[in-house]
């Protein structure tokens, strides 16, 4: 009996998983970084447990049993809709299906989106002013809006990437100091 006993501890310290999460970054935007993370992404859902789970938009948000680290799923169309995962402060279950965390692969795709059309747009602006009631900037060049409103116009034809849906969250977004 002493001999089973000792084999079967000696089973379940060599198979307990302690807790990497600290070894994981914040994602990079960048598609080599995110690429990373969804490779990496399968061996680290193993040792969370499930939280929540988002059905309209396919999320999931995850809890490290060991750390009480979350982590939040997240699957991009420009990478092959594969899931990966990404650590998110804590938060309430309530909060988080009202409004999850952006997903990086998100930001980075709009980012990289909106970086291109401004950089060949000119927003020389004009002597009209813009044209949405209680604006007070001047349209730009070639549009009845001023740069901001022409951007938004572009996104309703869908012309232009939408804003990533959700909240941002540190490192991607840190508030002012003072700011409410």
């Amino acid at each position: 009996m002493a001999l089973f006993l000792k084999r079967a501890a000696n089973y379940a310290a060599s198979h307990t998983m302690t807790c990497n999460c600290t070894q994981f970054q914040p994602i990079e935007l960048d598609r080599e970084s995110i690429t990373r993370r969804i490779k990496e992404s399968p061996a680290i859902r193993q040792r969370l447990t499930q939280v929540a789970e988002h059905p309209g938009l396919r999320l999931y948000l995850f809890r490290c049993p060991d750390c009480n680290q979350f982590w939040q799923s997240g699957h991009e169309w420009n990478f092959e809709d594969r899931e990966y995962l990404f650590q998110v402060p804590s938060i309430e279950v309530a909060d988080w299906q009202s409004e999850p965390y952006q997903q990086p692969a998100a930001m980075m795709i709009y980012s990289a989106m909106m970086r291109d059309f401004c950089a060949r747009a000119t927003f020389e602006p004009k002597d009209e002013m813009c044209r949405v009631e209680g604006c007070s900037e001047h349209a730009i060049r070639f549009s009845v809006f001023c740069r901001r409103h022409h951007i938004e116009s572009l996104q309703k034809l869908h012309k232009l990437p939408q804003n990533p849906v959700g909240r941002l969250f540190p490192p991607y977004y840190v508030s002012a100091p003072g700011a409410a």
